[in-house]
């Protein structure tokens, strides 16, 4: 029996000092909004907890040659808080789909990659693309494609996540960044905490070091710019602002990733996009005016300083791309 064939049934938990750190699965699904709220709720069972796995990086490869996984049908890139876990749950509200929502696995390695600049590109493009192999299995009979929804700040990684699944459609979900700024005002990041990125080879001015706010501030800038960067370099890239949705999601999302919308999925699909992503009791309130309106002028002035700039820009990609189809 090889040590794939131990492996049957069993997912990434984590990396750690170049380890993956693998937990029994079986036929459990990610249902939780985030992948770390369904792989925290594995890691604490008492089989995991007594008969965990440790493996090297190269079973990943070894693996993926056996158990390729599910075939990756779109990326979710975004700006945070701007409804991009809403888009997630619709795809993982179909029949036949595996949503992997920001998997923290993922983000550590890129970390690796980051702190490895001599490490083969090619060789990392494939580790990556044999994690997300292992993190994406079926789990049903029925499940026949996979969507990846990334950390906001994985745009800036693009070019490594495409080189890994070339030819895959993505999309950029985003929205007026001033609300995203009220959002993290009430409800802080990690990306907040000064110095948070530099894993992902983002070093803040020294000026921001004591200013938490205008560091997330910063870090935006630079994830709204990777976005115009990557739209112009990228085929296979959408533009979707937080204001389209829910409709949106039906309308141009679905559509993007080559999704047939019928029948039982399509009821599932309505009932999910309607719905708060992170509170299925609520259905889903767009709040631009609400987070507009507590906006300060301190925060106003913020938002000038570092994302009113490549927030029109983007804005007049998506309007000009929006006419070029009409």
């Amino acid at each position: 029996m090889t040590m794939t064939d131990t492996l049957t049934d069993w997912i990434p938990l984590y990396l750690q000092r170049g380890y993956v750190h693998w937990g029994y699965m079986g036929q459990e699904r990610f249902v939780e909004p985030f992948c770390q709220d369904t792989l925290q709720k594995l890691a604490v069972k008492p089989f995991n907890q007594l008969f965990r796995q440790r493996t090297g990086l190269s079973v990943l490869s070894e693996r993926a040659l056996s158990h390729p996984g599910l075939p990756l049908q779109g990326i979710i890139f975004h700006s945070s808080r701007c409804g991009s876990t809403l888009a997630a749950q619709a795809l993982a509200a179909l029949s036949d789909s595996v949503v992997l929502s920001e998997p923290p696995a993922i983000d550590t390695f890129l970390q690796w990659l980051t702190a490895s600049p001599d490490f083969d590109k090619q060789a990392g493009e494939a580790l990556l693309h044999d994690l997300t192999a292992a993190l994406g299995q079926p789990r049903r009979t029925q499940d026949q494609r996979l969507f990846l929804k990334t950390d906001c700040w994985h745009i800036c990684h693009i070019e490594r996540l495409l080189s890994a699944f070339p030819d895959t459609p993505w999309l950029f979900l985003y929205r007026d960044p001033l609300e995203v700024l009220v959002s993290q005002m009430r409800m802080p990041s990690s990306y907040l905490i000064p110095g948070s990125m530099t894993a992902h080879g983002l070093y803040p001015p020294e000026q921001l070091v004591n200013q938490p706010l205008e560091h997330g501030a910063w870090v935006l800038s630079h994830i709204l710019n990777a976005a115009i960067h990557a739209l112009q370099t990228y085929p296979g890239g959408l533009l979707v602002n937080y204001s389209e949705l829910p409709d949106a999601l039906a309308t141009r999302l679905a559509p993007h990733f080559k999704l047939h919308l019928g029948g039982s999925d399509l009821d599932a699909w309505q009932q999910t996009s309607a719905r708060h992503s992170k509170n299925p009791q609520r259905p889903f309130e767009a709040d631009s005016a609400d987070k507009q309106r507590d906006a300060d002028e301190a925060l106003r002035t913020i938002a000038a300083r570092w994302l009113d700039g490549p927030y029109a820009v983007l804005e007049q990609m998506r309007l000009a791309r929006l006419s070029n189809h009409a």
